[in-house]
């Protein structure tokens, strides 16, 4: 049985498979659009699936003898949906000399890599581990989400000054990468980009989701916060 590859090896291979691209001046690491294109696809399919068929769905691919096995495994190994989404998206994607052990460890990598982020700077940035705080510290608060290769997204964010003025004057916005954030968006119910989440308690109490133009923004929210 071969070794296993080095983290280097294996930052090597993602690069010559055109997962990764390394910045010549910067030595910055990042996905390449080509690959974040394709791991939308999964992503999407599993960010908002229910737990058993997404632990059928691990059992099935790695082996396992039952979903219980493999929602032990998950939870023991914290594997994320994410981390799940880019694995099959490199089974896809690499030539088929990697190892499971090899392709669950490039796509921790890839996971981590990940591209730059699609939310904008004017808002402040949230992601599964931040979100309950952020909610937790207000009365109201909106959350934004946003992904990668969205037009309406790019769209919404050209009026974004618009936008954020449908929010009344002291209700803090935060906003998270969709693709990055599968516990909150599947907490809150949200599956598409761009998408608004209006909050009041600590509980969502709106979801509005599709590029929305900042007038009939404003006049729902006018409406769900009574102002």
């Amino acid at each position: 049985m071969s070794e296993t590859q080095s983290p280097e090896a294996l930052l090597d291979a993602l690069q010559s498979e055109g997962v990764v691209v390394i910045d010549a001046e910067t030595d910055e690491v990042s996905t390449t659009e080509a690959f974040e294109a394709d791991r939308e696809v999964y992503y999407d399919t599993y960010v908002t699936m229910g737990d058993a068929e997404f632990h059928e769905s691990v059992a099935e691919v790695f082996g396992l003898d039952s979903a219980a096995e493999a929602a032990e495994r998950v939870d023991e190994l914290d594997v994320s949906r994410e981390e799940f989404a880019t694995f099959l998206t490199l089974r896809s994607n690499v030539d088929d000399s990697y190892t499971i052990v090899e392709l669950t460890t490039m796509a921790q990598m890839a996971t981590e890599l990940g591209p730059e982020t699609p939310v904008p700077d004017a808002v402040e940035h949230l992601d599964d581990d931040s979100y309950e705080a952020f909610v937790n510290a207000h009365d109201r608060c909106v959350i934004t989400v946003w992904k990668l290769f969205c037009e309406p997204c790019e769209a919404m964010k050209e009026q974004l000054d618009e936008v954020l003025a449908a929010f009344p004057d002291g209700v803090p916005v935060g906003g998270l990468a969709g693709e990055r954030s599968p516990e909150f968006c599947q907490s809150v119910g949200v599956n598409a980009a761009p998408a608004v989440v209006l909050f009041e308690d600590g509980e969502p109490v709106e979801r509005i989701t599709g590029r929305t133009d900042p007038s009939p923004l404003a006049e729902r929210v006018e409406e769900v916060y009574d102002v």
